[in-house]
């Protein structure tokens, strides 16, 4: 089940290629506050939750990646530039054995630059495979959560909710499987999320850890991406994060080799780029 962002819904946006109690109280006595699940709804924590991502506006952020498949392991720097609703940067660097040093996509279009190639690949946005190019099954709203460490919570007819060591847990269950949420209850954050299938098995996990405020807005430090199953996994550490400051035009810009050969994918009728 994936879950579409404010961000998604806009007109367009691009990427370029990229327990649980709280503390009240001194330092010398802490006490434990466990939530009173009584006076909440399943709905009240996902609005709760989703007031935090609807506080940013924009988000400049340098990072190390990590990506780990059978077979493959790369790791190198980025940078990672937000415009909310419109559209994202991110641009990878030094990560050896990647072919595409730029991808851009939104709800129509997508752009993978490949520099050793000096090969340019676009199409419609249903013929982005990103496996092709990242040698990890992840789909492109999959790969803007890596980014943003900002998970939302899906609810149905179906959602339960309890908690676990202190921690929110809201359980919704599908036909397929179901999707498991662990939130902090203080600072209202999607701590971990577990998609499974309906034999129970996980097939998805995104974590998320070392929290920071960045003005009103938790962000994480860490962020993984985890298929258990086919024992992929990306991984996010951030050193350094701006938000809601304004980012200059510039720096989502497409650069690309003057003699690049361009290549179309998908069935549709080609255009131009």
């Amino acid at each position: 089940m994936i879950v579409r962002y404010r961000c998604l819904v806009s007109q367009s946006f691009g990427i370029i290629l990229l327990g649980a109690l709280f503390f009240v109280g001194c330092a010398a006595s802490k006490t434990y506050t466990i939530p009173d699940l009584t006076t909440l709804t399943p709905e009240d924590i996902q609005q709760k939750v989703a007031r935090n991502f609807e506080k940013l506006y924009t988000f400049q952020g340098s990072a190390r990646i990590i990506l780990s498949a059978p077979g493959a392991g790369h790791r190198g720097t980025s940078k990672v530039y937000i415009n909310f609703p419109d559209s994202v940067y991110v641009k990878m660097e030094a990560i050896l054995g990647i072919d595409v040093g730029v991808l851009f996509f939104d709800h129509n279009y997508f752009a993978a630059y490949a520099p050793r190639e000096k090969t340019l690949y676009y199409g419609h946005i249903d013929a982005l495979h990103l496996r092709d190019f990242i040698e990890i099954d992840i789909e492109p709203d999959e790969l803007l959560e890596v980014f943003t460490g900002l998970t939302q919570v899906v609810l149905n007819e179906n959602s339960q909710m309890t908690l676990k060591k202190g921690k929110i847990l809201i359980t919704t269950s599908f036909d397929v499987g179901k999707s498991l949420y662990l939130i902090d209850p203080q600072k209202y954050v999607v701590e971990r999320n577990e998609l499974m299938n309906k034999n129970g098995e996980v097939i998805l996990t995104k974590e998320y850890s070392r929290f920071r405020k960045r003005g009103d807005i938790h962000l994480p430090q860490t962020i993984k991406l985890t298929r258990p199953i086919a024992k992929e996994r990306i991984t996010v550490y951030y050193n350094s994060q701006k938000i809601n400051k304004k980012i200059p035009p510039e720096k989502f810009k497409m650069k690309v080799a003057k003699n690049v050969t361009k290549v179309y994918r998908g069935d549709r009728d080609k255009f131009t780029f």
